[in-house]
């Protein structure tokens, strides 16, 4: 059900986007979003003295603009504002960090002939373009949805006392892989995976796609670079410069049979206390007959803001079904990270049911298992640390 806006097909050539700018008409705005209520329970080794049961609200409106001139260049705009009572950030455990006010605010040009340009704070074309179990999970998202926002993303020592956050980087001994995603997109958060990163201001061109393919490269200067914030004369406090995403997606229907393959990557040169530069790639496949589809990916960060010598890999798998307004999936994750001295392991698998109740409406289920195997070294005292919980979410998403 939880989906991502996907680069559109074209290519923009300058000489072109500068021909006919009289408009046949004005642009169109409209308007749409979503509202999406999940009551969550959740139970895990460490979980004495918490709360069992919470709830979680998120609210987005979107305004898309859309116009064509007389010589048939399309162009446009989007804002997708945050319009919850407050914003997540990145601090806090279990945070999306979308954004306090927006999530998405950027423009676009296209033309039939030449492809798609998006130019401001959207996902990248490595995001846009993967394949891999999340892109067929149904409820909140499966593997790459809202279960482990609600889960404990705190590590433990043995006798159950809270060490410290997980880490998503590679700067320490508490580093995990808790989601599907590339390094940019997986965002440096003290929980596990947020967005901070994944709207930084960047350009984005999608080719036209042919015969199946489509190819897609998204450039930043700067991960620190989001919406008017401008890191020009602050470089030395970024993490990573010169970020370059992209990929080649396949998408083609055989009969009744519906096959779809991608390959994405990202590339980054990180500052000197970040670690290594980033270098990861993703390859994931799709195949759909008669309501049931299934897919899988490996993805590998190398040592991407890691020391030398350091290795993290993920893979996927799933499988779902869908007759009619019903849908479910399950889907699961296995990752490993091996940092000095650690080897550190997760795993999560979300079983999700969703019904569509009337036109936008969707109310879901959605069952989360995860395990938090943090090995090796002194600073985590040894396998007892490992955590495994549970979260089961109830929900609702009205998309308007």
């Amino acid at each position: 059900m939880k989906k991502i806006l996907l680069g559109t097909t074209a290519l923009i050539g300058a000489a072109t986007l500068l021909a006919g700018a009289a408009s046949a008409e004005d642009p169109k705005v409209t308007v749409g979003g979503f509202s999406t209520f999940e009551a969550g329970y959740i139970k895990d080794n460490y979980d004495a003295g918490n709360r069992s049961v919470t709830f979680r609200n998120d609210n987005e409106i979107h305004f898309n603009v859309a116009g064509k001139t007389d010589a048939g260049l399309g162009y446009g705009a989007e804002v997708d504002l945050e319009a919850d009572i407050n914003g997540s950030s990145a601090a806090t455990p279990g945070s999306t960090n979308q954004g306090i006010t927006a999530h998405r605010t950027y423009g676009w040009l296209q033309g039939d002939q030449w492809g798609h340009l998006e130019f401001g704070s959207n996902d990248g074309a490595a995001r846009t373009l993967k394949i891999d179990a999340s892109n067929i999970a149904r409820a909140s998202g499966g593997i790459d949805g809202d279960s482990l926002l609600f889960a404990d993303v705190n590590v433990h020592n043995t006798a159950g006392a809270n060490l410290s956050n997980y880490s998503n980087l590679f700067a320490g001994s508490r580093s995990f892989i808790t989601a599907p995603r590339l390094p940019v997109e997986n965002g440096p958060a003290t929980g596990f995976a947020s967005d901070v990163w994944g709207n930084d201001d960047k350009i984005t061109y999608y080719t036209p796609r042919f015969q199946g393919f489509q190819l897609g490269v998204s450039y930043a200067p700067s991960l620190a670079d989001r919406g008017q914030n401008n890191t020009s004369f602050s470089d030395a406090a970024v993490d990573a410069s010169n970020i370059l995403s992209g990929g080649i997606n396949y998408e083609n229907q055989f009969d009744q049979i519906g096959v779809a393959a991608a390959v994405t990557g990202e590339t980054a040169k990180a500052d000197a206390s970040a670690g290594n530069n980033i270098e990861a790639w993703n390859a994931g496949l799709k195949l759909s007959y008669l309501g049931f589809s299934a897919a899988g990916s490996y993805g590998d960060w190398n040592d991407s803001f890691a020391a030398s010598g350091t290795d993290a890999w993920y893979a996927t798998g799933g499988l779902a079904y869908e007759t009619g307004p019903v849908g479910a999936s399950v889907t699961y994750l296995y990752s490993d990270t091996k940092p000095t001295g650690q080897d550190n392991k997760f795993q999560d698998v979300s079983v999700g049911v969703d019904y569509k109740l009337a036109p936008g409406l969707t109310p879901f289920v959605e069952y989360t298992w995860y395990d938090i195997d943090p090995t090796g070294g002194t600073a985590l005292s040894g396998a007892g640390a490992e955590n495994k919980g549970n979260v089961v979410l109830v929900g609702s998403q009205l998309s308007f």
